[in-house]
């Protein structure tokens, strides 16, 4: 799932015009009294807006809310969860379904989310009311169900209430006879001609005979939306009886009529602006220049009509993106498709062409399948498989595949980008099946076709052989793919490049990892793409970790980072594929005893994988985290993410459970928990790591078999130093000091401190225990490495501090004076509209600093942030 949005969480802000209907207010008041109260009728009919301004009231009366906007987005059941558990938390219900397994699992069904959410409502014997707005973009019957269970099980003082254009799929007959929901139709929602008289007035600075209210309430039949826009068409006017007298016919003439009026009164290229830039959800000049084909002018109109009112809205404070207001986007449309009727699919086609160009794969995607060209959208997704799963979340993008895979079975492109991105998602059955149906076709190509479709075929095999730990079938297939891969495919050549470096890094051949990682980042910086570059820097991070390159690693993590940062900020959103970067910034910081950094890092690299839901990189992160937290002294919370990694690996490989096995063997021995330690090394057999081996054998004072086996690997050492004998000789170094053979010890932990001190590793001697730590004291005695050996102790110092690990983290980015003066106001009653204006900014502006506060402090919802603010001092 996406980062969640705060502006989803709170009900929309009152618009100007806005008249209180009391009668609706009194009705909505017995929602109250029901389980599920039902707001359906048609766009424009004031629903949102009666609905919020009835939460200004209920807030002053301590009555508890969750308000969630609803997308197309949300017909995920597990993102709807979530949405809905944080829309309750920004209106003060602290919902404590923490279990990391279900947050975390983003692969598991939402039964264990949805009772931990039901149970704890019990808990609060007062009414509380959730607001679901747009409900009519749910399609997911699984989202229904979802709905229905908690209309079943929920506590009486829940109570739902439903905000949509057309009747849901529930069981609304049986809420009806039962006396269990309460309704407002059309019918109950056209404004009187009263109410229209005073929105006119408020709206517009109209004032009109009555017959003239009584004309046009008619022609519009109290519908909101034609009053909105008889409001423009009305400012200014000398003659506004003539205006209303023009109307005739029925609602939907007096809708087509309006806007024509207001469109009329537009210049020319303004109002041909407004229809054809329509198709667009967002809108940015250059954008627009290009749907257009408007020679530099967009900036320009976008400033006139943001300016004039008409229903521009702007997404960030430097105004280079905005929107349409929903309803008028959606008659814009209408109209355009009125006025042009061919010319919808040239636009939405120019629109996939520019997002194509800056590299945003599912707008490009999204505007291809709008122009209801298959072959456009097929042709996308096949010459650039791994753009579109590393920018997205995959779950989204694998059903847009789908669908159109219904449309093009024999798109053997996209098929091989489907089982990308099954593989990605450790769905390997399925993906092999999809790998057959294209090696079926082949025949079917020419030799160049062949050359490309067998090149990809190899590839996703190497990657789905490394993801299942079958080392050396991912070896033979990524070799082949390198010698048949086209030389133009830059993009793919470098990702089986990198799946080939991480398995001799598994191999612990990292030399050759190296060698082969450099090519791969040297092609994915010719394919000048993040998502290219991304996955080739971090794995020759990992491979330069393995033989002890720690500062080199950090500057390729460095480097990671900020174009993911560069990335983010053009597509609008983080880059989730920037994941495991975070995650090796976090092990370098571990190694090198940076408690504090190391652990905002890895909670980072953590949330970054859940949204992109990469299997694999989300176990990565996982099992760093948890050594991570093991060297902040937090065995619980390493132990609790290792239970999650373990959940998430099911879905994996065996080979997945087993690097979860080894961290946890790992731990277990830090914490001297032996039975387990020898269950997990019993369980693993000899795939068990001899340094593992051997300080099980320490532990349980077996010191001559652990000298044996240490000197045997030790022996066959090469010239480079590893990571893993670095371990070792730390422990032969152990193991001659508990013998009490201090001369060997020191002669021993002498040598491996001297290669240890230039790359900073301290976490391997740390861990270690008390014994090492008197071994330190005895070298300091001696002078040996004295300004290192006192950094480790500084360390193992720091480690024997109780500290609660999520009260005394600082901030990775430290939040401005604006971000905390609105952040002391959010501990408070105020609405954002009304911070806005307390502020004397627009509410938007205060949403941007609240998603970035949410941002900072690694939350979401206004409860939480207040939480954690503060357990950081930052408010009192």
């Amino acid at each position: 799932m996406k980062v969640l949005l705060p502006t989803k969480l709170t009900p929309p802000p009152i618009p100007a015009g806005y008249v209180p209907r009391q009668q609706l207010l009194n009705r909505l008041d017995g929602a109250l009294d029901y389980k599920l109260t039902l707001v359906s009728a048609q766009a424009g009919s004031g629903k949102t807006t009666l609905v919020s301004g009835w939460m200004q009231a209920i807030r002053k009366r301590g009555i508890a809310y969750g308000w969630l906007s609803l997308d197309s987005a949300d017909n995920d059941p597990r993102r709807f969860l979530q949405y809905m558990i944080a829309s309750l938390e920004e209106g003060g219900i602290s919902i404590e379904t923490d279990d990391p397994q279900s947050r975390l699992d983003s692969h598991g069904g939402t039964d264990h989310l949805l009772s931990g959410f039901i149970q704890d409502l019990e808990k609060y014997k007062k009414n509380i009311l959730l607001i679901l707005d747009d409900y009519h973009l749910i399609q997911n019957r699984d989202v229904h169900s979802v709905v229905e269970a908690i209309l079943a099980h929920a506590p009486a003082w829940l109570h739902i209430i439903l905000l949509t254009r057309s009747d849901p799929p529930l069981e609304l007959a049986r809420y009806r006879v039962s006396g269990q929901m309460l309704e407002l139709r059309m019918e109950h929602l056209r404004f009187s001609n009263q109410e229209a008289d005073l929105f006119l007035k408020k709206a517009a600075d109209v004032s009109l005979t009555e017959d003239d209210i009584i004309a046009l309430n008619d022609r519009t039949e109290g519908w909101i939306a034609g009053l909105q826009l008889a409001a423009i068409s009305l400012r200014g006017r000398d003659d506004p009886s003539g205006f209303i007298t023009a109307f005739a016919g029925s609602h939907r003439f007096v809708f087509d009529y309006l806007f024509e009026q207001v469109l009329d009164r537009q210049p020319e290229d303004v109002r041909e602006f407004l229809l054809k830039t329509s198709i667009l959800e967002q809108l940015s000049a250059p954008l627009c220049d290009e749907v257009m084909d408007a020679g530099g002018k967009s900036q320009e109109i976008l400033n006139y009509l943001e300016k004039a009112n008409l229903f521009l809205i702007p997404l960030d404070d430097e105004r280079n993106w905005y929107r349409y207001h929903h309803l008028f986007s959606d008659l814009l449309k209408l109209v355009l498709n009125q006025v042009h009727p061919g010319v919808v699919q040239e636009l939405h086609f120019r629109a996939s062409n520019w997002y194509e160009d800056q590299g945003i794969l599912p707008e490009a995607l999204h505007h291809a399948l709008a122009a209801n060209d298959m072959d456009l959208a097929a042709n996308l997704v096949s010459t650039n498989p791994l753009a579109l799963i590393d920018h997205s979340e995959l779950v989204p993008i694998l059903t847009e595949m789908d669908s159109m895979l219904k449309d093009k079975p024999s798109s053997l492109g996209l098929r091989i980008a489907h089982a990308w991105g099954l593989v990605y998602t450790g769905q390997m059955e399925r993906a092999r099946m999809e790998l057959a149906q294209v090696e079926q076709g082949l025949e079917c190509l020419n030799q160049e076709e062949q050359g490309f479709m067998n090149g990809h075929l190899a590839a996703v095999r190497g990657y789905a052989a490394w993801a299942l730990g079958e080392t050396d079938e991912a070896v033979m297939y990524a070799r082949q793919a390198d010698q048949i891969l086209p030389s133009r495919e830059i993009a793919v050549r470098s990702l089986n490049l990198t799946t080939l470096g991480n398995t001799l890094s598994e191999m612990e051949e990292y030399l050759q990892a190296v060698e082969v990682l450099e090519r791969a980042l040297s092609l994915a910086r010719q394919a000048g793409q993040s998502h290219v570059i991304m996955p080739a820097v971090t794995a020759l991070a990992y491979a330069l970790l393995g033989i002890c390159r720690f500062r080199q690693a950090r500057e390729l993590c460095l480097e990671a980072i900020q174009l993911a940062e560069i990335a983010g900020k053009r597509l609008g959103e983080p880059l989730p594929a920037a994941a495991s970067a975070y995650t090796f910034m976090a092990r370098i910081l571990e190694e090198w005893g940076e408690m504090e950094q190391s652990f905002q890092f890895g909670r980072k690299s953590v949330s970054m994988a859940e949204v992109w839901g990469q299997t694999d990189t989300i176990v990565l992160c996982l099992i760093n985290f948890a050594d991570v937290l093991m060297l902040n002294n937090n065995p619980a919370g390493a132990f609790l993410a290792l239970k999650r990694a373990r959940e998430v690996s099911r879905w994996v490989s065996p080979w997945f459970i087993y690097s979860v096995d080894l961290v946890e063997m790992r731990i277990s021995l830090d914490v001297d928990d032996m039975a387990q330690a020898e269950h997990l090394a019993n369980d693993m057999g000899e795939a068990t790591p001899v340094w593992l081996k051997a300080r099980l054998l320490i532990k349980q004072n077996r010191l001559d078999e652990a000298h044996a086996l240490i000197h045997q690997v030790l022996s066959r050492e090469g010239k480079t130093p590893t990571i893993n004998s670095i371990r070792l000789r730390a422990l032969l170094a152990l193991i001659y000091f508990l013998q009490k053979d201090e001369a060997r010890a020191l002669a021993e932990i002498k040598k491996v401190l001297e290669v240890a001190e230039p790359e900073n590793m301290m976490a391997s001697f740390v861990r270690e225990g008390i014994g090492m730590e008197k071994l330190m004291r005895l070298a300091l005695s001696k002078s040996i490495s004295k300004d290192f050996i006192h950094r480790i102790l500084d360390v193992c110092e720091t480690r024997r501090k109780p500290r609660q690990i999520i009260s005394d983290e600082k901030l990775v980015e430290p939040l401005s004076e604006r971000e905390l003066e609105i952040l002391r106001y959010l501990d408070g009653p105020l609405s954002t509209p009304e911070i806005a204006d307390l502020l004397v900014v627009s509410a938007n502006t205060v949403r941007t600093h609240i998603k970035n506060i949410y941002g900072k402090l690694d939350v979401h919802g206004r409860s939480r942030a207040v939480r954690r603010a503060k357990e950081l001092g930052l408010i009192a």
